[in-house]
């Protein structure tokens, strides 16, 4: 008998297939929208406008400078925010979660705890299945429509366990002698393929 219970193993396993997402940086950028660039210049002119003209004509060089600067920074952090925004709308779409409700989450909770919250509890990428071509969950063992097998388990004991194993490392029932287990590997479906 196995020590782990199915919620801990099912958040294991989750775990598992969130670490092994290939995620590059160029590919996250491609699926931020185009129309969040608009809001974002849009809140970086409102911030230019309405300071008022007396503080730039001050004394003190300095005192110039850091209103230049802060007034730059804060242009940046309401372009960022707004990119982040249009993130995760893309993302929580692709992810198979609700795009709406986290987009209003995110920009409604302060302080940047609504960001924080949607990566942290954000779903694995959905994949395709690898015989009938069709998208799975990735919280899924089995595809939905054709029954293949996307994450082996043992026939005994039903944990997982990895393709290559001879035994189950919590019940020792012998794979081999059972049926196959999957031999290929499921692969996330690309960032641009279903926006």
């Amino acid at each position: 008998m196995s020590d782990m219970s199915p919620l801990s193993e099912k958040v294991r396993v989750v775990r598992w297939r969130i670490s092994n997402e290939r995620l590059r940086f160029s590919d996250e950028l491609r699926i931020i929208p185009a129309w969040v660039v608009l809001p974002g210049l849009l809140l970086s002119a409102l911030l230019w406008i309405f300071i008022p003209p007396k503080n730039f004509h001050d004394p003190h060089p300095m005192a110039v400078l850091l209103l230049i600067f802060l007034l730059c920074l804060s242009s940046f952090l309401a372009v960022a925010f707004c990119f982040l925004i249009g993130y995760v709308n893309r993302d929580a779409k692709r992810r198979g979660m609700s795009p709406t409700l986290w987009t209003l989450l995110v920009i409604f909770i302060p302080n940047a705890i609504g960001f924080i919250i949607y990566f942290i509890i954000r779903e694995p990428l959905v994949f395709t299945c690898s015989q009938c071509g069709g998208t799975v969950s990735a919280r899924f063992n089995f595809c939905p429509k054709c029954k293949y097998n996307l994450h082996p388990t043992c026939p005994e004991c039903k944990h997982e366990v990895r393709p290559d194993d001879r035994y189950c490392p919590h019940c020792a029932h012998e794979l081999a002698a059972s049926a196959p287990l999957g031999a290929r590997p499921i692969t996330p479906i690309t960032p641009g393929a279903n926006a």
